[in-house]
């Protein structure tokens, strides 16, 4: 045993024969601590199928392809073809390290003798210690490497030593040769990233291509939940499934129905000015208000914002107003009629001035109900129009304000007008708004639904709830004539009514279990008319109760 446990040096002297299987009884991982594993091989030239094969350790094994034959010792073929090549430094010597003697390589240094035939890149599996198991295909072991690294989501931000615990143990990875294992880890990272980008850019591609050949289906207000709608069925929107289409997927439509949307209101805003040039042209500015009110209220305006239509309106009645003072600008050498004329333009110009820079400067303008049922301002103790309207600072030191003529009276008209317009316009906003709430809200308070709907408080802040009453009665009407067609369907579908429950006893019951069904739930904002439906139905089932007694008595007889 002392024999078998020498020092590789000692065994492989140049004074000491070697031995044939000094290593056989040992394990595989501890001939590899003594012998090393294969680290390069080299064909030599002219040679008759001879490789030498360097481990790890610094020793060389020499095999031949052809006879399969293996051996430490340097065979004379190859010591003299070596010899011819290089006169100094012969590579083969007698006193060459070898660990044991001739034909012996056990473990992960044999080489299969069914090793005849195979190529120079499959020679790597025979000197990696495949030993007595069949040679493996190196492009199936690559292939199977790559795809535990798809299934472990590597990518090629992860470094070899971090993921490492997470292949160790798998089949896949310990096919691989260990030397090449991080080399081919880093390739094929690389080769995978590529591969995704790839796949990626063609998914892209197909998907924008299906929303082009589907733009004409996805319509105002652009909703992302319904292009999914119209677009799940689709090949190009299921890509590959993964987490990253789907993310990708969800930001492309986005931009793309964004990017529609800003196409529809650059149109829209063209058509807007358009129309609003050849409304206003030919008409005093004093009913360009009425007029712009009157087009704006077009549902077909609904993409552009209140701001942006007054911004429009103002650009145009300004383009208007410098057009006419242009044309007026020789009023000084007019006839008295005509300069009459002139100064009721004038007058109408400052008007229209005023009337929009309230739309710009006014955002939550101080609704008195009082000042607005005055027919004259002078009845008001107060000082100026400013004052009483509490006109913010911005406005009141705006040099274009700060240049208008009008008085004060004439000032409380149009402000009456802008008010009028404000309020009409929040009661359609509102409305808007009501028409998108589900039906179970319809017990609510104008002022609950004020608070759901505008939760930032933007909307209607400076609007008492009291213009509302009217829209929210309207809808609130609508929605209990729709809850009522329900509680009537679910009272003919219920078994719980029947021809007797209007008796005192079995009508508290009936309640009881009505009360738990949402139909009934949502009518207690009228309870008499529920209660009416009730009984209504409880008579109907009555008079068939008598039909149905009346017939039975007559086919007894």
């Amino acid at each position: 045993m002392e024999e078998d446990t020498v020092p590789v040096e000692e065994a492989s002297s140049a004074s000491e024969a070697p031995r044939p299987g000094r290593y056989d009884h040992l394990s595989k991982e501890m001939q590899e601590f003594y012998v090393g594993v294969p680290y390069s091989w080299e064909y030599v030239e002219d040679s008759r199928g001879w490789f030498i094969i360097e481990t790890s350790k610094g020793y060389k094994f020499y095999f031949n392809k052809k006879t399969s034959e293996k051996t430490w010792k340097c065979p004379k073929e190859i010591e003299i073809l070596l010899n011819k090549k290089q006169s100094v430094n012969p590579v083969c010597e007698s006193g060459e390290r070898n660990p044991t003697g001739d034909d012996h390589l056990h473990g992960i240094m044999e080489i299969d003798s069914h090793t005849r035939g195979i190529n120079s890149s499959d020679l790597s599996n025979i000197t990696r210690g495949q030993g007595k198991q069949e040679k493996e295909n190196m492009e199936q072991i690559l292939m199977d490497y790559k795809n535990l690294l798809i299934e472990k989501n590597i990518d090629q931000f992860c470094r070899y030593e971090n993921v490492l615990a997470h292949l160790l143990y798998d089949e896949r990875y310990l096919k691989v040769p260990k030397e090449l294992r991080k080399e081919y880890f880093n390739n094929l990272v690389k080769e995978i990233d590529c591969d995704r980008r790839r796949e990626l850019k063609m998914l892209v591609e197909n998907f924008q291509s299906l929303l082009c050949k589907m733009e004409g289906e996805l319509r105002y207000p652009f909703q992302e939940a319904d292009a999914i709608s119209i677009l799940r069925g689709e090949k190009a929107f299921k890509g590959n499934g993964t987490k990253n289409w789907n993310a990708t997927r969800i930001k492309l439509l986005r931009e793309f129905l964004q990017k529609k949307k800003k196409n529809m209101e650059r149109e829209t805003e063209e058509k807007l000015e358009q129309v609003l040039l050849d409304a206003l042209r030919g008409e005093s500015p004093g009913a360009w208000i009425k007029i712009k009110n009157n087009l704006l209220r077009n549902s077909k305006y609904d993409i552009l914002s209140f701001e942006k239509k007054n911004q429009i309106f103002q650009s145009v009645s300004q383009k208007l107003l410098a057009k006419r003072k242009g044309e007026n600008r020789h009023g000084d050498s007019l006839s008295g009629t005509m300069r009459s004329n002139y100064r009721a333009n004038t007058i109408n110009d400052e008007r229209n001035v005023f009337v929009s820079l309230l739309h710009e400067k006014v955002k939550h303008p101080v609704i008195d109900e009082a000042i607005l049922k005055q027919d004259s301002f002078t009845a008001k103790k107060v000082d100026s129009f400013e004052e009483a309207m509490k006109i913010p600072t911005d406005l009141t030191t705006d040099d274009r304000y700060k240049n208008i003529r009008l008085t004060d009276t004439e000032k409380l008209n149009l402000y009456r007008e802008f008010i009028i317009s404000y309020i009409n316009m929040k009661k359609d906003t509102f409305e808007k708004m009501l028409h998108e709430l589900p039906i179970n809200y319809m017990n609510d308070s104008v002022d609950d639904i004020i608070k759901m709907v505008d939760k930032n408080d933007r909307i209607f802040k400076s609007l008492p709830s009291v213009h509302l009453e009217n829209v929210f009665s309207k809808w609130r009407t609508y929605k209990i004539k729709e809850a009522k067609k329900m509680f009537a369907d679910f009272l003919k579908k219920s078994n719980w009514v029947k021809h007797d429950s209007d008796e005192q006893s079995n009508y508290d019951a009936l309640l009881k279990l009505l009360s738990q069904d949402i139909s009934y739930q949502r009518l207690k904002c009228v309870p008499a008319e529920r209660e009416e439906m009730v009984m209504k139905r409880i008579r109907e089932l009555k008079e068939e109760h008598k039909k149905n007694k009346n017939l039975a008595e007559r086919l007894n007889r």
